[in-house]
């Protein structure tokens, strides 16, 4: 069975229950209340996101927002109207990926080919609708191609989160001194005070747990710290940065998180340094 990251290119891939079952929901996305039209192009205007949160197994770790779609013109490789569409910002697109595009204002869902001739076409998954030739006579640009699709997604609204992150960036500022609970993590004490003020440097101004939970698990991997309890790690960040199920995940050494990564790599490399005062 493929894996949520090896779809082909060109299938819309239908999240079931079961392969959600299981997943830790920690990540925020942002969710535009507006319809993507999967039948004629239909004017959605500006929208400002709200956010629902997501399991990051099925957000990845590139740009990724949220939208619903409407009408059939998807509807043979499974997107139904009101599913609720997973966008991937990407820089590089190719033929047969499914793309949100946007046509002279107006934004839509289709399949992106290029034909043996080099001409490019967005093209529906239903005989009633015909192909869109891009020819240079209407302004299109793309926001982004299908990643997931999903009809009952375990999600929440955040609107209120928004607020507490906001509060809680607050409160790490007003609360510098570093608490002498986490301190005991460190492996070498006397580097104690260096390494927790990079912890909290790498942390600032983020929002998604995969962010903010990797400094920590760079520094569990570089050897600069112990795995922190979820009271330790409150202590020192307050339990407004993240939940206590994002931190038991992303710092299980069970788990290869931050395979490939060279952001984390870098924080390795650094915490190293740290701790060889």
């Amino acid at each position: 069975m493929l894996g949520l990251h090896d779809r082909p290119r060109g299938s819309a891939h239908l999240l079931s229950e079961a392969e959600l079952e299981g997943m830790v929901i920690n990540t925020p996305v942002p969710f535009y209340d507006l319809s993507i039209s999967c039948g004629y192009p239909k004017d959605t205007g500006d929208a400002l996101p709200l956010y629902i949160i997501m399991p990051d197994e099925v957000v990845g770790y590139n740009d990724t927002f949220c939208a619903r779609a409407i009408g059939d013109s998807m509807i043979d490789v499974g997107i139904m109207s009101g599913d609720l569409l997973v966008i991937e910002k990407v820089r590089e697109y190719y033929s047969h990926d499914i793309v949100l595009a946007e046509i002279d204002g107006e934004r839509l869902l289709k399949t992106y080919y290029i034909d043996e001739s080099g001409d490019s076409w967005l093209v529906p998954a239903n005989p009633n609708y015909p192909s869109i030739k891009l020819d240079g006579s209407k302004k299109v640009c793309f926001w982004g191609k299908l990643k997931h699709h999903l009809r009952n997604a375990p999600r929440q609204s955040m609107q209120s989160i928004v607020e507490s992150i906001n509060e809680a960036k607050e409160f790490l500022k007003q609360n510098i001194v570093v608490s002498e609970e986490f301190k005991k993590l460190v492996i070498r004490p006397g580097c104690a005070n260096k390494v927790v003020a990079r912890l909290h440097e790498l942390m600032d101004e983020k929002m998604k747990p995969r962010d903010i939970l990797m400094p920590i698990r760079a520094a569990m991997d570089s050897g600069a710290i112990r795995r922190p309890t979820w009271a330790e790690f409150i202590s020192e960040f307050g339990s407004k940065r993240a939940s206590k199920a994002s931190l038991s995940d992303y710092t299980d050494t069970t788990k290869d998180k931050f395979s490939g990564d060279s952001q984390y790599q870098t924080m390795v490399e650094e915490f190293r340094q740290l701790i060889a005062c």
